[in-house]
Order: structure tokens, then sequence, then C-alpha cells
């Protein structure tokens, strides 16, 4: 036997091994060493208590086809652009890369969103470019261009291959949009393949969709993150006309609208729960939300009260509109910039909302508004350390109302009381 027929032979034991050894780990355990985000934070556990998956409806199926041009002007919506010139570069790139992948190109946009806020050159530990793609996720697997990987079929683990060798796969390709969602589309589509093989071999948290993996890896840890994604997704279908706002509920006549786009949307705190070691209680809701997203009007009615809640004795001082937006945050009370409307039936006023912590108005008193007027955009005015979110108070005959119940549907979760938690 020739010294090559022997490295062949030599070769072929070694790959048959290999493959043995392959069954053997799927037959004992995890089949590879998991996968990481680099630097991910840990979850926040009380957080992934407030809703739970069965909570969820089946989420909206995209259109069959998408214009560019309408999906250009929802992206631009999506990501507060002043106009849609930004936004015609992505969604030229994520329908190309949605096509050639078959992937959503609306979960591209939203991975855009939830990623970086629609930045191209974003950068930092957790991720590059426009959908912060973990480049430290992926250090194996790559041959040529191709990215390799396993998925169970019959007990047995199979490689496939995916050519992603269009662009070089290193950070100074992804800060560039059409090379980044074309790796996000791939990526994603790899994940998609191998979501069930991975559920069963990893310990993870149970989760609606492939996407939780883009997030975490292998492990998925929190399913709240998917959920930042896909409430995203929604309001880009909104924005775009492919999917209608949740009908209206009725309270005590009262045409009810979520004052979020993308409803559902979860409650983190609920009426009465502490606040300031005590001294004071909750007097609403608290919706999670994006910072500079838009604020709805839930019912017809008119603007009584338009300003800022200041501290001390003088407490609520009503404004024009610049002047309310003029004010600086740290100078403000609990509420901040909010907004009042009071809605009223043929038997008269019936229910008051009112809208807090806004990091903008847009409407003054006495102006008339209807279901689903934009009132304002969510920020973090009179806050001192929270993130962003929107919070909902309603009343009648000045009685407190509990919003949740009445919105639910609109709203979702059971809030937790982090002071009353040891």
């Amino acid at each position: 036997m020739g010294w090559l027929t022997r490295a062949r032979a030599r070769r072929g034991l070694t790959a048959l091994i290999a493959a043995l050894s392959v069954v053997c780990v799927a037959a004992k355990g995890a089949p590879w060493h998991a996968r990481k985000r680099p630097d991910i934070p840990l979850p926040n556990k009380l957080a992934d208590a407030r809703v739970a998956i069965a909570e969820w409806e089946p989420e909206p199926k995209e259109p069959k086809t998408v214009e560019p041009e309408r999906f250009a002007q929802a992206l631009a919506k999506l990501c507060a652009f002043p106009s849609s010139k930004r936004a015609e570069v992505i969604a030229q790139s994520a329908i190309a890369a949605g096509k050639q992948f078959d992937v959503d190109p609306f979960l591209l946009g939203a991975l855009a969103f939830t990623g970086t806020y629609c930045r191209a050159r974003y950068q930092d530990a957790l991720g590059v470019g426009l959908t912060s793609v973990p480049v430290g996720m992926y250090p194996d697997g790559w041959k040529r261009g191709r990215y390799h990987y396993r998925v169970e079929e019959k007990g047995a683990w199979v490689e496939r291959e995916l050519d992603l060798s269009r662009f070089p796969f290193i950070p100074a390709s992804l800060l560039h949009t059409e090379s980044n969602l074309y790796f996000t589309a791939g990526l994603l589509s790899a994940w998609r393949a191998q979501h069930d093989s991975v559920d069963g071999w990893f310990e993870q948290v149970p989760h609606r969709s492939f996407v939780s993996h883009w997030i975490w890896g292998d492990k998925v840890r929190s399913a709240r993150d998917e959920d930042r994604v896909l409430t995203a997704r929604r309001r880009l279908l909104e924005y775009y006309g492919a999917r209608q706002p949740r009908a209206a509920l009725h309270f005590r006549g009262v045409a009810l609208g979520s004052p979020l786009d993308g409803a559902p949307r979860v409650v983190s705190s609920g009426l009465g729960f502490v606040r300031d070691d005590g001294e004071r209680s909750h007097r609403g809701i608290d919706l999670e939300a994006e910072f500079g997203e838009p604020v709805r009007a839930i019912a017809d009615g008119l603007v009584i009260f338009s300003g800022v809640d200041l501290p001390g004795q003088q407490a609520h001082v009503q404004l024009k509109v610049d002047e309310t937006n003029c004010y600086s945050p740290s100078a403000l009370g609990h509420g901040g910039r909010y907004v009042c409307i009071q809605h009223t039936t043929s038997e008269g006023p019936a229910l008051r909302s009112c809208y807090m912590h806004m990091q903008m108005v847009e409407v003054t008193y006495g102006d008339k508004v209807t279901r689903g007027t934009e009132i304002g955009i969510v920020g973090r005015s009179g806050m001192k350390s929270s993130a962003p979110h929107l919070h909902l108070e309603m009343m009648a005959l000045d009685e407190l109302l509990d919003p949740l119940p009445i919105m639910r549907g609109h709203v979702i979760g059971t809030p937790i009381d982090f002071a009353e938690v040891d």
C-alpha cells in the first residue's frame, strides 16, 4: 500500500470516527458548545413574569408582495426618520435579502429598529451594524464564505450549508446596510431551520419564535426581547397598511382604542403600586414603550389639560405646546409633560384619560381629538430612573379607575409591584 493510499485510508477512518462521534454526542447530550451573544446581560426575572406566552395571539402574517415605496414610508415612521430617503435604502435591502433567504422583510425592519433604532453605523459589545449582528456568536462554521450548521433529523445530526459568500463576515462589512441585512436574513434562515432542534437539546425558557435565538443564541434566557421585536413588527405592518389596529372596546358608552400602536401592549406597572418608598401610590398603569413612539388618544374627546407637572404646590400648569416642550425635564414633577382628555357621550361626561411622561406633546387645551389622534410621543419626562414608558390614567366623575381590566385586549400582562417583592 503506497503512502497516498494509506493517507486516504487514515482520512477515511478519521471521518468515520468523527461521524460516529456526532451520533454518539447526539445520544448523550448537547451536540456543540452553546452559542451566545457576547456580553448580553442577564434577564430581569421579575420583568419576565409580567406576561405569559399563552397571552399572546398568533402574530400577523406579512403581505405576499411588498411595495418598496410603501415599505420605506412605513420604516421612516417606525424609525422616526424626518424623510423616507434613509428608509428607502433599508427597505430595498430588506426586501432583497428577505426574498433571497425567504425571510419576512418586516421582521428585518423590526430588528433594525430594536437593534439600533435604525442606525446603520452603530457598533457596541452586543453587535455590529443596523440589526446589531452578534459576530462573536458565530466563531465557527465558516468555510470559504459558507456557513455550516447542523439540524437533527430522525435522531442524527445532519450538516447543512448556507452560501453567504457575497460579502465578508467582518465588522467593517456589517456596518453597511446591504451586507448587514444580507447576513441578518441568512443567519435568521439558519436559526429558523435549527429552531426545533436547538430547543430540544438546550435548556431554555419558553418562547414563540426563532428570533429569540437571534438575540440569545442556543439558550434563550428570556422571551421579553422577542416580544419587543414582534411588537415593532406589528407597528411596522400597521404603518404599511397590512394590519388594522385592534377593534375598539366599549366602556360606559365610549369606544376605546389603544394608546400605543401595535397592540396588544404589555403593562409593566399597575394601579396602586408603591412609589417613593410608600409616600405615594401609582394612579394608573404603565405601558412598556419605545422612546419617541406615538401616543394616541384612546377615544374621541376634548383636550382639557396640556402642560406640565411641576414639583411643589403649583403642580399642574396649563401651557401652550411650545411652552410645554421647552421645559427642562429635570425641572418637572412625577407626571412630566402630559395631556388629559374628556370623553363625552350623549348623556354627558363619561370618562377622562391622562397620558404622562411624554417627551413632547402635540395638542393644546381646547383641541378636539378623535380616537387614534397622535397627541404626543413617548419619553421620560418626570422620571428619575425608569425606562421610557407611557403612564395612562382613567377617571370617571373624579373616581380613579383601573385601566387594566377596562383596556384588556389592547393591553396584556400581570404587572408585579417590585416594592413588594423581597
